[in-house]
């Protein structure tokens, strides 16, 4: 997929804080995440439903592959893929679409602004677009003056690869299809000239992204930005946040609305020291860890078998499969049956994670910066 200076999904930071760009130029990209892996396969499993004329069973087994990743896609997915291809399909139909561009790649300016778009449709009399967005998280996305949702059809009236398909549009339609949320469809209607005020504002903005210290406004917009945890302007206003308190109804209201902001910049914070550290940097206060160890069985088999043959009853440590290792010693304990499994169990971390020097913990050396980034995340 090719990633231009500017596309959909930074459009929105882009309008609120055209500084951003030139924030972030130096700083590597962070490895995609479990959630984010899972979202982009989903992705592709629509995409391939709507060009190939397939459904989501027929596409079970299939393999995704990212940076070196891969994410099979398995019948525990098809609720959520068949949530989305039939949303999708509903709505084509009742929008009677009758020419469809799927995942086209749009430019605005070429080499530097633009992006791929999930769907771009446009109805059979010629009168209405679609920009539809798929979007596999359960944070709710509406649609409503959505900027992604606009900037594909601004990039679209513009690339010469699309530019006929608005000679008669008179209406466009934005739809966020989210199969994790209440509702599903998400739908907002507006007119070519509510296209036409997004593009100034956004042309407006743009200007600023060229100049020579384009000015940097901290907000919600912040989340994700790669320059989030290196950020003056943002560590100013964190900083103010902590200075709100819970003395009035007023202060409590103001200081409850920076909450998640706060909250998700600590979190980006807290990568980029883990993948800096990983990296070799040293950052002082801060080291990387062991996870705390977990007893585990050494081998599942052998345990089971050793029970089995000191005649315990498979219902002690079974249930629809064997019980973890500190499941079976507390089931053996409430049966008050005495026996050793010391040879079948180890102490085994379930990986490493950030801590302060303070911590009575040893440090460690990692290289498996992108799997364990995506171990310390899991809360």
């Amino acid at each position: 997929m090719i990633h231009l200076k500017v596309g959909g999904s930074t459009a929105a930071r882009t309008l609120a804080c055209p500084g951003w760009i030139d924030a972030s130029k130096d700083i590597p990209s962070r490895p995609a995440g479990q959630a984010a892996v899972d979202g982009s396969m989903h992705h592709e499993i629509q995409e391939m439903c709507q060009k190939n004329g397939e459904t989501p069973d027929q596409l079970v087994g299939f393999t995704y592959r990212e940076n070196g990743v891969d994410r099979v896609f398995t019948e525990d997915d098809l609720d959520l893929a068949n949530i989305a291809f039939n949303a999708t399909n509903k709505i084509l139909d009742d929008l009677d679409i009758d020419e469809l561009e799927i995942e086209p790649f749009l430019q605005y300016v070429e080499g530097e602004v633009g992006g791929s778009t999930d769907l771009l449709g446009l109805s059979d009399d010629g009168k209405t677009l679609l920009s539809l967005d798929y979007k596999f998280g359960r944070n709710r996305v509406t649609a409503e003056n959505n900027s992604q949702l606009l900037f594909y059809p601004m990039c679209a009236r513009r690339d010469k690869k699309t530019a006929d398909m608005f000679a008669k549009v008179e209406k466009l339609v934005l739809v966020i299809i989210q199969p994790q949320v209440k509702g599903v469809v998400d739908t907002w209607e507006c007119t070519i000239k509510d296209l036409d005020a997004f593009e100034l504002a956004f042309n407006k903005a743009l200007d600023k992204v060229y100049l020579p210290n384009p000015p940097r406004t901290p907000g919600s917009h912040c989340n994700w930005c790669p320059a989030a945890p290196f950020c003056e302007a943002k560590r100013q206003s964190v900083h103010q946040a902590t200075l709100l308190g819970a003395r009035s109804h007023n202060e409590l209201s103001a200081a409850a609305a920076m909450v998640q902001e706060v909250e998700q910049w600590v979190k980006d914070v807290h990568e980029e020291l883990y993948l800096q550290l990983n990296r070799g940097v040293k950052v002082d206060g801060w080291k990387i860890v062991d996870k705390q160890a977990k007893r585990a069985w050494v081998d599942e088999k052998k345990a089971r078998d050793y029970l089995v043959k000191n005649k315990v009853d498979e219902s002690v440590f079974t249930k629809t499969v064997m019980l973890t290792a500190p499941q079976t010693l507390a089931a053996l304990k409430k049966a008050k049956i005495d026996f050793s499994l010391d040879d079948f169990i180890e102490q085994k971390s379930s990986g490493t994670t950030l801590a302060p020097e303070s911590d009575s913990r040893d440090a460690v050396i990692v290289t498996d910066t992108v799997g364990h980034l995506a171990e310390m995340m899991k809360k």
